[in-house]
């Protein structure tokens, strides 16, 4: 649900073609639109290989594969709420991560 979709996104919004990201992360064209739609679940080799393509911290599919995780009905109470705690925790380290590479070299004011 999160994971198909945050991969497809970041995809688009790096201009890459499925085609083009599967050559890079090493899998079938195939295979990443399975995954892309949901339909397949990549190993974790398989997802740090993808966010290396698209030059994303980790965490970031990490997150989104933990989202799928959490929301599946089977898990409810307190693994549930620390999945979430988790995917906020990444998903606050990537943002400040990225903000900060995309300052890398900006004179800032006040700093």
């Amino acid at each position: 649900m999160f994971l198909g979709t945050t991969i497809r996104k970041l995809r688009m919004a790096s201009g890459l073609s499925q085609a083009e990201l599967a050559r890079r992360a090493h899998v079938s064209a195939s295979f990443l639109s399975l995954v892309e739609r949901d339909r397949r679940e990549p190993t974790l080799t398989v997802l740090r290989r993808i966010a290396d393509a698209l030059r994303v911290p980790f965490g970031v599919v990490l997150v989104a594969a933990l989202g799928d995780f959490a929301a599946d009905g089977r898990w409810q109470g307190p693994i549930t709420k620390l999945l979430e705690a988790l995917r906020l925790q990444l998903l606050t380290q990537a943002a400040e991560d990225q903000q900060s590479s995309f300052f890398d070299g900006v004179d800032r004011p006040g700093r």
